[in-house]
Order: C-alpha cells, then structure tokens, then sequence
C-alpha cells in the first residue's frame, strides 16, 4: 500500500519534508490548518512554496487536510474567515496535486444531538465544497468524528457511524464524495473497525492511521494503542481497498535528530502493519 505522513505546513515544513523523502515516504499529506494568510494572492506564494519544496523532495502530495471548525460549534453556525480557509485549502489541494482533502463533517446541537438535521445541514455546508474540489480536480472526502473523552457531549458526532457518511457519499454520489477512515477516532467510541470497514468498502478513499489507548485522541504512532491492527490490515485487504496508508501522528520535537528519528520510526510502523495481511 502507498505510505504518507501528514505534515503541517508551518516553519518546518520543509524540513520535515527532507526527512520524509530520506526514511522512504514518497508522499504526504498536506495539513493546512496552521495557515492563516487571509488573501488569495498570499495563498498562491504558499501553494507555490508547498509544490517547489515537493519537487526538490521527491514527493507527492496524496490527500491533505483543510481547515476545520470546533467540533463542537453546531453545524448552523458559519464563519466566513474559516469558509475563506477551507476554500483555499481546496484550491491549494488541487494546484499541488492532492487526490483527496478530508473534510470533518459538522454535528447539529440546537437542542441535544440531532441526527436529521446533522444530515441536512452537511448536504447544504458541503455542495459548494464539493463543487469547489471538482473544478480544481480534487476530490472531498469525509472523515469519522468520535465523541472527545471529557468533553461535554453526551453522544458521539455526526459521522462516528460509517453508516452517516456512507448517507453523505449516497447524496454526492461517489465520485464527487468519499470516505477517510480515521482508526484513531473509531477507537475512542469503541468501533468495532471490522465492520466499519466491510460497510463501507469501496467507498472508502483514504485513511488516518494513529493510535490510542481509548481514553485521549493521542494520534501516537500506530504501535503504542490498543487498536487491533491485526484485524484490520486483514479486512483493508478483503475490501480491496487501494487507497493510502497515511499516518496523522503528532510529534512536538524541535531536535532535528529526534524529529528524523519519528519519521523513520513512523515509517517502520506502516511497514509492519503492511506485513499483518500476509
């Protein structure tokens, strides 16, 4: 399978981008949600510095992730500045040749968490979104959202189900909408992924690969969690799922030698869970 890691586009981003290419990555993803440039023409330089730093790396760019409101502000709320961010990030996701930008899909809370209306406010929020990845050849994809351990929710978000996201990609039709599969946040409702990932099948597009103990959304290297990876590679394979492997693990390093170090070591990951479907 195609490995990627996620990496912030911020004053390390290229450095980081260095140390991908040498421990072996030949793509990443692309995490835009540091970027607060509020004119076009500033977000141009930027998309042009994110395709030259992947030129003279060797490296594509499979999905990336665009701003994103609170999960908690309820899904009737729009912020136009954030609007402006995630249109961009869009744009920007097509110029330097992403093939996916995970969107987080929005829950409604008006009153407790309302499921109806959690739909229909996604369909509304998304149709321009949707149509914005097309015309700048990208394609949208939405990502499972977990309940957050010691937060005030009292259910898990809109899209936690595989089946709410399978409703979305139902009413874009596939090949304007798909799916990111985050392992992480399944974990911490207890998702039986197995499943979750036969439901969805050929739907699914690409994924978030880190891991927990199911008490913290810690997005740690795969191998320190309770996941049950040994299940899952199996059931990626029986679902035929060609999409990337694209690891969303935090790292808060400034040491240069530590900071290769974690990419290697998240890179070493993604090759044993690779050798869990043999």
């Amino acid at each position: 399978m195609l490995k990627a890691i996620q990496i912030a586009y911020n004053k390390d981003f290229e450095k980081k981008c260095r140390y991908a290419s040498e421990v072996g990555f030949s793509n990443i993803s692309v995490n835009y949600t540091e970027i607060t440039e509020k004119t076009e023409d500033a977000w141009k330089k930027i998309n042009d510095d994110i395709l030259r730093i992947l030129s003279e790396n060797n490296l594509g760019c499979i999905q990336s992730h665009p701003h994103y409101y609170n999960p908690f502000d309820s899904s009737e709320k729009i912020d136009e500045d954030l609007e402006f961010f995630i249109r961009q990030s869009i744009i920007s996701s097509g110029y330097i040749g992403a093939k996916y930008c995970v969107i987080h899909p929005r829950t409604s809370f008006t009153s407790s968490f309302l499921l109806s209306r959690s739909l229909e406010d996604n369909k509304s929020w998304l149709s321009p979104l949707v149509e914005c990845a097309k015309k700048h050849n990208t394609k949208i994809a939405v990502e499972n959202m977990p309940i957050f351990p010691g937060s005030k929710a009292v259910s898990p978000l809109f899209s936690s189900n595989p089946e709410h996201l399978i409703w979305l990609c139902d009413f874009f039709k596939y090949d304007s909408l798909g799916i990111c599969w985050d392992f992480g946040h399944a974990n911490l409702i207890k998702a039986d992924q197995v499943p979750c990932l036969e439901a969805m099948g050929s739907l699914l597009d690409c994924t978030h690969v880190h891991n927990n103990w199911g008490n913290r959304d810690d997005h740690a290297p795969p191998v320190y969690g309770n996941i049950a990876w040994d299940r899952i590679m199996p059931a990626l394979e029986r679902i035929a799922y060609k999409g990337p492997l694209t690891l969303e693990t935090h790292c808060w390093y400034d040491d240069d030698h530590l900071l290769r170090s974690f990419a290697k070591h998240n890179y070493d990951s993604l090759v044993y869970l690779e050798s869990l479907i043999k």
